[in-house]
């Protein structure tokens, strides 16, 4: 056993309720590449979290009997914090799952995620790779429009959406959806790489070469003979 196993297992001991430190004895144990211990831990701060939601959701009961509503107020929006961490836990774990290809259990997972928490965008992103896995695109497309209503500037989904729009020859609304992801991450070459191409279609040569050596400035490994031919470089 490493170091960092043997003391985030002195943690879990001296804390026993301590779900981030479960978290982190998952990710170390997936860093192993021991999946069976990896979900074993995940699963146990799964439990901690929700047996601290239904706490909060008594304490909240029992102060509102007293007609301490200050103290309802405060251990509600506690709860919804407990909530949006059990939410992250359940979409990591399903992703877990939806990587090493049970698709069906990775969308249970993802459902139980959204339960818990409908307004967590990356649970629509996670259903729309599902969906588009399961060559759903109707309802891949759909997932994705719920995450960037949740969260405009969700990168992934701004991605899939632009990357739609362009199969279906809407050049206008996949450059929304492109610009949206780059303003995210305006130091990621794929998106330039997207863009530069988009450009292409739209016959915007000088935009097209601007993205592609924008990304190829970042990422030398960019280069690509069949777009620089097009574009004259």
């Amino acid at each position: 056993m490493n170091k960092v196993l043997h003391h985030l297992h002195r943690a879990v001991e001296c804390d026993p309720r301590f779900a981030d430190a479960y978290v982190s004895l998952a990710r170390e144990y997936k860093k192993e590449e021991d999946p069976s211990y990896y979900t074993k831990f995940i699963k146990k701060a799964i439990s901690i979290d929700k047996k601290q939601i239904r706490e909060l959701e008594k304490q909240q009961v029992d102060y509102a009997g007293q007609n301490l509503f200050g103290l309802v107020r405060k251990v509600f929006f506690l709860e919804l914090e407990q909530k949006r961490h059990l939410s992250n836990l359940l979409i990591e774990l399903g992703n877990f799952h939806f990587e090493n290809g049970k698709i069906k259990r990775a969308q249970r997972i993802f459902e139980d995620a959204e339960m818990v928490d409908p307004l967590n965008a990356d649970v629509y992103y996670y259903f729309g790779l599902v969906y588009l896995k399961r060559q759903k695109y109707k309802n891949a497309h759909r997932s994705f429009i719920h995450c960037v209503e949740r969260d405009i500037h969700h990168a992934g989904a701004n991605l899939e959406l632009g990357k739609h729009f362009q199969r279906t020859k809407d050049y206008h609304l996949a450059e929304v959806h492109f610009f949206c992801a780059l303003e995210t991450y305006p130091y990621e070459p794929v998106i330039h790489i997207l863009i530069c191409k988009l450009c292409i279609k739209t016959n915007d040569l000088d935009s097209a070469k601007h993205h592609y050596e924008s990304a190829l400035s970042m990422d030398a490994s960019s280069k690509n003979r069949k777009l620089e031919n097009i574009l004259n470089i």
